[in-house]
């Protein structure tokens, strides 16, 4: 099985990283996010759309990440296991036969958010999302409003129904740094998006 067996030229698509920083996970709050729903706020992997259909994946993680972090990824790696998470939630593994690096996860999504360049489609888009290795900690750049460190322990309270607000979290240990023109207000509640929503998956087998 091949990546082009989900995503073809044409197919909307883009990637994320599952990063860590010590023992957190780190995921993003975007500034467009914030500005539209702060008392309900989306976070997720860091990435971002591919430039064309001829970008590589791993040449667009790899860009997105130096955009909205700095330059802080010493490299990609490839997963023990590639999944695909479809947007019925139904996860399976996959064994990719493309050469190079191996994503941990392709997702499927239907769902959008309503904004953006995707807000009104009824197309699937594809996130290729890889594991990364951190060399410093990163800094929230461009349109990434902050950036969101949470355990697994942390994760663990986004089990049951509703969501953790931030201040919740923050209490329990989580933290996020934000830009100077950016504050997450610690009543907003905090939904998992994207590669948050297999790691939770993940969390419960």
């Amino acid at each position: 099985m091949r990546l082009s067996d989900f995503i073809s030229p044409d197919t909307p698509a883009g990637t994320a990283l599952f990063l860590r920083w010590k023992n957190f996970h780190v995921f993003c709050i975007s500034k467009r996010e914030l500005a539209n729903s702060p008392q309900r706020v989306r976070f997720s992997g860091v990435g971002g759309k591919r430039r064309n259909c001829d970008e590589p994946f791993a040449d667009c993680a790899l860009r997105e990440a130096q955009e909205e972090m700095g330059a802080v990824v010493a490299s990609l790696e490839s997963a023990e296991q590639s999944y695909f998470l479809a947007a019925d939630g139904t996860l399976r593994a996959i064994a990719l036969t493309d050469d190079g690096i191996r994503p941990r996860l392709i997702l499927e999504k239907r769902r959008h958010s309503s904004y953006g360049s995707m807000a009104y489609s009824q197309r699937s888009y594809y996130l290729v999302a890889f594991e990364a290795r951190l060399v410093a900690q990163p800094q929230p750049q461009r349109e990434i409003a902050a950036l969101l460190y949470l355990t697994d322990a942390h994760l663990g309270q986004f089990r049951g129904t509703g969501y953790p607000q931030m201040g919740e979290l923050m209490a329990a240990g989580a933290w996020v740094d934000c830009q100077p023109d950016s504050e997450v207000p610690l009543s907003a509640e905090l939904v998992p998006h994207g590669t948050v929503q297999f790691l939770l998956i993940q969390l419960r087998l």
